[in-house]
């Protein structure tokens, strides 16, 4: 089994107090297994159910154990890019702090890392019901049209990344379109990806956000922003190519 130099894993949680003391368990059980030197970073994008509470005295038993708290909701990609900008090793992956995944796959991934400095997960099989797998395509559609970005599962919550490597990388989105963001403007600087079937399973504690209306409108906005801001970019050096 390969294991990596050194791995941050972070989890960007939003009011998943039932669920934390099971992956920070299941993470300290698996990360050594896959890296020699690790971290495990809680991002609480302003939960109200005592999550830092928890993560807290987790810390005090392991200080591998970090917390990054925002002081109020921000959104699923502010919480992302502050898992990245937290992250201190060689390696960085996430996955939601809903449980859908096991580390246990992890694995299968860091296998990837002599070719590829990008690794992400795609779920075989999504367990969360026919509305989210309707609308995932959807964006999916609307991702590629406007960016050709043809990633098989663009929003897996499941990805390793070379750490230097993502933090050169300028993020502004703050909601859901994040990860499509990422994988974009890793795709401009060439890199290559590696994309590795992953099991899914079905949240056991709290509430799921992402479908919520908000939350796809924000994601869609944000994308037809940036496509228009790159747009706007390409024409302006055009207008001084030409001279005008």
């Amino acid at each position: 089994m390969t294991k990596l130099s050194s791995l941050s894993v972070f989890f960007p949680c939003y009011n998943e107090a039932a669920n934390i003391p099971l992956f920070v368990t299941e993470a300290l059980q698996e990360l050594p297994k896959v890296a020699r030197k690790f971290e495990i970073i809680v991002v609480d994008d302003g939960s109200t159910d005592g999550s830092a509470k928890l993560v807290r005295t987790w810390h005090q038993k392991d200080r591998r154990i970090r917390l990054m708290k925002h002081s109020k909701n921000r959104g699923y990609g502010a919480a992302l890019r502050t898992g990245f900008a937290a992250a201190k090793h060689d390696w960085v992956f996430f996955t939601d702090g809903d449980l859908q995944f096991r580390l246990a796959q992890l694995s299968k991934l860091t296998a990837q890392t002599d070719k590829y400095q990008v690794v992400i997960g795609y779920r075989k099989h999504r367990a969360d019901g026919g509305i989210r797998v309707f609308n995932a395509k959807l964006f999916k559609l609307y991702i590629d049209i406007l960016f050709r970005l043809q990633v098989r599962d663009i929003d897996c919550a499941f990805k390793l990344l070379k750490t230097d490597l993502v933090q050169q990388i300028p993020l502004e989105s703050t909601g859901a379109f994040l990860s499509a963001e990422l994988l974009y403007k890793l795709k401009k600087r060439g890199l290559k990806f590696s994309q590795i079937p992953v099991d899914h399973e079905l949240r056991r504690f709290g509430t799921p956000t992402g479908n919520h209306p908000k939350v796809v409108i924000k994601a869609g906005w944000e994308a037809l922003r940036l496509y228009l801001h790159m747009k706007w970019q390409q024409c302006q050096v055009l207008i001084q190519q030409l001279g005008l």
